[in-house]
Order: C-alpha cells, then sequence, then structure tokens
C-alpha cells in the first residue's frame, strides 16, 4: 500500500510538466514551428517609418511590423536593455547627433528574430544667416529681378519672402518678374534637417519701368588710392544723360566718363537719363573714397638694445586701422605678419626688424619701422635665418583685364613657396600679397588697365625665411601702341592700340591739361588725330603741350552704348 502511495505521488509530480512540454508541442505546430531543437526564429522585422536620415525632430516615432503572426516586439533606442515595444513607438526629447534604433519581433515561446536596425541624425541648430551677394540695382528700370545668395554652411535649400507674401522655396540663383514700385526681398538657409536659418538683411529696389533707370556698369573700387575715376552707364534705348559729381549742377554727359586729380576724401557721382520723350528718371549714385596717404608704422615694444637672449618679440601698430602688415630681419626680404612677431634662435651679433603697415587701400609706409639691436653671449643662430635667392627668368603677358605673369624657381634645396605682392601706386612698394602657393605663376583676371601696378615676386623656405623679391611692373599704357608713352611728336599722330575681341567700336578720348578737348568713336583700333577739329561744338586746335588720351572699347550696337573697363591710358607732347 505505501509503495502505491509514493507511486502515485511520483507521477503527479511529473504530470504538470508533460502538461506544458504538449501545449507547447500543440503551438508550435498551429504556427508552423518545428518542434526540433534550434527551431526557426521569426523573420526579421520591418521598419516601415523613420524620421529622415538627418532630422530637427526630437520626438521621433518609428513604425515597424512582421510578416508572422502573433509576435510581439522588443526595441531599444542607442544602448541598454530591449524592453517590449508596440507599433507606433515615439519617443521624446531625443538629443543633437547620431542615434540608432532596434527593433525584434519575438514570438510566442520567446524565441527572438534578427535585430533590424535604423540610424539617423538629429540636428537642431539652425545655420547661420545667408546674405544676398547679388540682387538688381537700385534703382532698376527692368521688371526682372535676378538674385543669388550666399551662406557660409552648405545650405540644401533657401526659403525667400518678397515683399508682403510668405516664405516660399526658392532656388540659388533666383529670379522674380515685379511690378513698378519699391520692393523688399529677404531669405532664410535651409538645411539639410530641415532648420531654417534667421533671416538676412533685407534687400530693397525700386522698379521703374515708364522712366528711364541709369546703371553705372563701370565704376572705381570703394576704396582706391587712383586719383583718376572712369564711369560708364547704360539706359533705355535713345536716352541722354546728365552727370554731376560731388553735388554740383548736373551737366549734359556722355558715357563714359572720365573724372581726374580727384583729391583724398569721399566722392559721389550722380547720373540721370531722359527718354526721348522727356521724362527724366530717377538719379542713380555710386560713393567711392580716394585714398593716397601712406599710413604710418610705429614700433611699440622691441627686445632691449643690448640683449643676451636668442629670441626677440616685436609689437607694432598703424595710423590706419585695417591696416595689414609686413615684417622682415635683416637680409630677407618682407612676410605678411601680425603684431606681435617673434623670431627666436637668433645668434650673437647686429640685427634690424623693419615692419610695414599697408592700408585698406593698398598704401604702404614708404619709410618702414625699423629697430636695430645687438645680442651677445648666445653663440651662433640656431635656427636658419638666411633667406633664399630671388626667383629668376620673371616674365609678364598682359591682354585686356588679364595679366599673367611665369618665373622660375631658385635652387635652394630648402625652398618650400613663393609670395606675389601688388600695389597700384607708384609710391608704394608691393605689400599687399595676393598669391601663396607652390607654382611659378600667377594669373590676375580682373587687371583695370588703366591703373598702373606693380608686382614683387617672392621666394620663401622652410623657415619662412624670404628672398628680396623680383619686381615686375605694368603701366596703364601697356595696350597702347603709338604714340609711345611719354613720347614727343612734333605732327598730328596716329593713335594706335591692340584690338580687343567682340569690340565693335572703340572711345577715344583726348585731355589736354584737366579739359577735354575729343571723345571719337571709331571702329578700328586707331584714331589719326587732325590739326584742327570740332569738338562740343568748339573748335581745337593741337597746340603744343602735354596731352593724355584713353581708349576704352565698345560692345554690341553703339546706340546700347555697352563699354568694358577702360583699355589704357597714355600721354605725349606735341612740341
Amino acid at each position: 500500500m505505501r509503495e502505491e502511495r509514493a507511486h502515485h505521488r511520483a507521477t503527479n509530480r511529473w504530470r504538470p510538466r508533460w502538461r506544458h512540454v504538449v501545449a507547447a508541442c500543440l503551438v508550435g505546430l498551429a504556427v508552423g514551428v518545428p518542434l526540433a531543437a534550434g527551431a526557426a526564429p521569426p523573420p526579421t522585422p520591418t521598419i516601415d517609418a523613420a524620421p529622415a536620415r538627418v532630422s530637427n525632430d526630437t520626438s521621433p516615432t518609428f513604425a515597424f511590423s512582421d510578416s508572422q503572426p502573433g509576435v510581439t516586439f522588443n526595441c531599444r533606442l542607442d544602448k541598454g536593455a530591449f524592453p517590449p515595444c508596440t507599433s507606433p513607438l515615439t519617443y521624446a526629447n531625443v538629443p543633437d547627433g547620431a542615434h540608432t534604433f532596434y527593433v525584434k519581433a519575438v514570438d510566442s515561446v520567446g524565441t527572438e528574430s534578427e535585430v533590424a536596425s535604423y540610424e539617423w541624425t538629429v540636428d537642431t541648430n539652425p545655420p547661420p544667416a545667408p546674405t544676398i551677394s547679388s540682387g538688381p540695382p537700385d534703382p532698376s528700370g527692368s521688371s526682372r529681378a535676378h538674385f543669388v545668395f550666399a551662406d557660409s554652411e552648405a545650405a540644401v535649400g533657401f526659403s525667400c519672402k518678397l515683399d508682403d507674401a510668405a516664405y516660399a522655396a526658392c532656388s540659388n540663383p533666383q529670379d522674380y518678374t515685379v511690378a513698378d514700385g519699391r520692393h523688399t526681398l529677404v531669405v532664410k538657409a535651409v538645411d539639410a534637417a530641415g532648420n531654417a536659418s534667421p533671416a538676412s538683411a533685407p534687400f530693397s529696389w525700386t522698379v521703374d519701368t515708364v522712366n528711364p533707370v541709369v546703371t553705372i556698369a563701370e565704376k572705381p573700387p570703394a576704396l582706391t588710392n587712383e586719383r583718376t575715376a572712369s564711369f560708364s552707364f547704360t539706359s533705355r534705348a535713345g536716352s541722354t544723360f546728365e552727370c554731376a559729381r560731388d553735388g554740383s549742377v548736373f551737366v549734359t554727359c556722355v558715357s563714359p566718363v572720365l573724372y581726374s586729380g580727384l583729391v583724398d576724401g569721399s566722392h559721389v557721382f550722380s547720373v540721370r537719363a531722359r527718354s526721348p520723350v522727356g521724362n527724366s528718371g530717377p538719379t542713380t549714385s555710386y560713393t567711392w573714397v580716394v585714398d593716397t596717404v601712406a599710413p604710418q608704422t610705429t614700433i611699440r615694444a622691441a627686445p632691449p638694445a643690448a640683449s643676451t637672449g636668442a629670441s626677440a618679440s616685436f609689437a607694432f601698430t598703424s595710423s590706419e586701422a585695417a591696416s595689414t602688415f609686413a615684417c622682415s630681419l635683416d637680409r630677407a626680404g618682407p612676410s605678411p605678419c601680425t603684431s606681435p612677431e617673434t623670431y627666436s634662435g637668433l645668434g650673437d651679433g647686429d640685427h634690424t626688424f623693419r615692419v610695414q603697415g599697408v592700408d585698406a587701400a593698398g598704401n604702404a609706409d614708404p619709410t618702414p619701422a625699423s629697430y636695430s639691436w645687438h645680442i651677445a653671449g648666445v653663440g651662433p643662430e640656431t635656427v636658419d635665418h638666411t633667406p633664399p635667392a630671388n626667383v629668376t627668368r620673371l616674365k609678364r603677358r598682359v591682354g585686356y583685364r588679364v595679366l599673367r605673369l611665369a618665373w622660375a624657381r631658385p635652387v635652394d634645396a630648402d625652398f618650400d613657396h613663393f609670395g606675389v605682392f601688388v600695389s597700384t601706386s607708384a609710391k608704394s612698394q608691393p605689400r599687399l600679397l595676393v598669391y601663396r602657393g607652390t607654382r611659378g605663376r600667377y594669373t590676375n583676371r580682373r587687371l583695370n588697365n588703366a591703373l598702373y601696378y606693380r608686382y614683387a615676386v617672392v621666394s620663401y623656405d622652410h623657415a619662412g625665411n624670404a628672398s628680396r623679391g623680383r619686381l615686375i611692373s605694368v603701366p596703364p599704357s601697356t595696350l597702347l601702341r603709338s604714340p609711345p608713352n611719354g613720347g614727343a611728336v612734333k605732327r598730328p599722330p596716329l593713335l594706335t592700340w591692340i584690338k580687343i575681341p567682340n569690340a565693335t567700336y572703340y572711345n577715344a578720348q583726348l585731355y589736354r591739361g584737366s579739359q577735354k578737348v575729343l571723345s571719337a568713336w571709331p571702329n578700328r583700333a586707331r584714331l589719326k588725330l587732325a590739326r584742327s577739329w570740332l569738338y562740343a561744338g568748339r573748335r581745337f586746335q593741337l597746340r603744343s603741350g602735354l596731352y593724355r588720351w584713353y581708349v576704352w572699347p565698345g560692345f554690341g550696337p553703339r546706340a546700347a552704348g555697352r563699354y568694358g573697363q577702360p583699355l589704357g591710358k597714355g600721354t605725349f607732347t606735341v612740341r
């Protein structure tokens, strides 16, 4: 009897376990899961919806599903555990940065699928405000407005607001067609995450298609050390012009207009057009500043005159704000520098430091500030301060609006790079850096052929030492053939110049002193002067004295009045 009760207890103890095993087998057969060890897991889930790869949404939502019915899901954001989850799933307050969402399916017996994942980046930082780098003139005589935008961060799009309209997606460049009147455009940059920048500074302009509006095509830089200024301008066909400078009375003028002998300071050029039916258009003005005064450079701090240190530091300033500087030590040539400038590894002996300020107009201090001192007790130099040799075979090629320089590198084994400096004043040394590199050539595609240029090509070694530099100049008469610049003639000369591609005519102007005595429009690159001629209702004679002459190329029909930059200027003396 005791043995039967023990057998009964043993049978009851194992019966619940077999009941669960049988139930699991029946469920497995119902859903098609093999009963053998290593049963197949459910399929990998599919992520059906997710934020963009780069998004500014800090509460992203994910939707997911599985092809096997009856499964549940476990989810994880970045690192950590896989808690149960349901679709759709929304996370809150996700910080900026790269993230990964993971999801896996779990069947009824606890078998897990492979993990599906999705990587994306949260970016809530807006890009910087763009700038409107190019737009229509103000005022404008055209209903079409063309804009170009610039953004310091690579924007993937822009949003524009014209006048009172709402912001709308726009391209770069962007064109508008607008009615007559005053208009204003602002633009925002939009990055890949959809963040919009602050608005740009507004761009406003006036459109007047009824009255003739003047467009100034050629003008001097806003800041220049050139005392001569040339302006060319256009308007509606058949218009006549009136010009004024520095608030003077408007007088009849013809494009191009030349002013010479300008004094230092701010100047304003104004021009307006009158249509053939007598309508007077708005005044178009341009302001620029002439600055021919070089800055004064002052050394504020230096080593003692008798030094026992192998290092020397110099602090310096300029009398003009926004100046740059060029420094040299002992026999070396100029190198761009900032205050303070420090030299190390110097040896016993006498040393001299020089520094020149260069103002924003390109004027270099003609008398560099210098300081000499003596070092004793440190021994020979421990750092290379020997300048390399100059470049050789320096040559130039001058065309209309383009200059090409070429040279051969020095033979120094420690050669590192070249520097090209320029000055547009015959009184200033070339100290404005326009090229730094290892190629033995430089091209200026914005050459103004009516300006004087002087270039210095400097070679540098690995230690930063500079050669003295090789100089080459480009006078404003380079493209004028005859008479030779500064030459003398005894009879009326033949003015000749190089032919400009695509030019259909030219404007040649002749001055005696400050008075314009001739303006002519030959179709060929030449003009034969006479002993007397009529100009502006007066008869002029070719008398003894100094003459200046200028040439502008014209493009298209002469009635359009479309001129390029001056081709050059020259002088000759009649004896």
